[in-house]
């Protein structure tokens, strides 16, 4: 009892954790203990304890798919964002260790999104964007379904789909053209918050990907838009274009 109690001391502080991580990587009997703590009452708790057992699993194959079933139930309850935070970077590192098993998952975690209350959108939303950021061939017909939210009249269908543009925009080309069309109308929505973050997200897309630098540029600056917010978001992007192409 002693021994459990230390555990989630640990657990709940922070401390030691990469001794923890050791132990749960060198004793299966130490990661079952760990992974109970899965399930605390505290989200802190459970943050670390993810931590440790992603990082302890990472070259025990059989315990994969098992720990993405955990994932998606606690998925849908947290209501901390560094917990779901930690449950987006533990489906990172099994994107790149186990692709396959989370692939199977995907299009549950985007209909959770879909069909979600606002708190399991935000939540899917953040795991989507890392499996984006590290594997965007995972996503399948998502991609379709991203092009659907840029048209919706859901307000936050489209800033969410503009967040994944931008998570998908540090994997190439490729995955950000079938985009640009739907993008650059965007420029001109009626919502001057969207109007807003889709310059910021091509402005993203430009820093990363010089061959739609030019293209971007030009789509900027013959905007004329009326927002000071808009306005602002422009010229800083713009900025920031100008120094990259000079120190070329």
């Amino acid at each position: 009892m002693e021994k459990e109690l230390d555990i989630r001391e640990a657990l709940a502080t922070g401390e030691h954790i990469d001794e923890i991580i050791i132990q749960a990587t060198l004793n299966k009997e130490f990661l079952k203990e760990v992974l109970h703590y899965l399930d605390d009452d505290l989200w802190i708790v459970q943050k670390n304890a993810l931590r440790v057992v992603v990082e302890a699993i990472r070259e025990m194959p059989d315990l994969h798919e098992s720990l993405i079933t955990k994932l998606l139930v606690m998925l849908r309850k947290s209501e901390a964002i560094p917990l779901t935070q930690e449950i987006a970077r533990a489906f990172g590192v099994l994107v790149e260790i186990n692709p396959e098993k989370v692939a199977k998952v995907v299009p549950a975690i985007f209909a959770n999104y879909r069909v979600g209350d606002p708190k399991i959108k935000v939540n899917m939303a953040y795991v989507l964007e890392e499996i984006m950021r590290v594997n965007p061939s995972l996503l399948g017909n998502v991609f379709r379904d991203i092009g659907y939210m840029l048209t919706s009249k859901d307000t936050m269908d489209k800033l969410t789909a503009l967040n994944f543009i931008s998570a998908l925009g540090e994997n190439g080309l490729r995955y950000i053209s079938p985009f640009l069309p739907k993008l650059f109308t965007l420029l001109y929505d009626k919502d001057e918050i969207v109007r807003a973050s889709t310059v910021e997200t091509l402005i993203h897309v430009a820093e990363l990907n010089p061959k739609l630098r030019k293209i971007i540029r030009s789509k900027l600056e013959e905007m004329d838009d009326r927002s000071d917010l808009v306005t602002k978001k422009v010229k800083e992007g713009l900025t920031r274009l100008i120094i990259i192409e000079r120190g070329r």
